[in-house]
């Protein structure tokens, strides 16, 4: 996306309101991720996350040239689900 959204944490509306920077598949992965406090909601969401996680680390490792480790994220991964 290449934009930092300035404001304070919690002012969802510069996030997922009507001003929001985010596109629709964007806005539409925040809502998916959507959980209350039941532990099997937060597990199934946190691997509902995992795709984008990763996608963003491959993005995030190319841009500051940093090797992209793939298993080792997945393996910390599985040790926090």
């Amino acid at each position: 996306m290449g934009e930092h959204i300035d404001g304070p944490y919690g002012v969802w509306s510069k996030i997922e309101g009507k001003i929001s920077k985010l596109d629709e598949k964007q806005l539409s992965l925040l809502e998916s991720w959507s959980c209350g406090r039941n532990s099997n909601e937060i597990i199934k969401t946190l691997r509902d996350m995992i795709p984008e996680f990763l996608r963003l680390n491959k993005y995030l490792c190319t841009q500051v040239g940093v090797e992209i480790n793939e298993d080792h994220i997945k393996r910390i991964i599985d040790m926090v689900i």
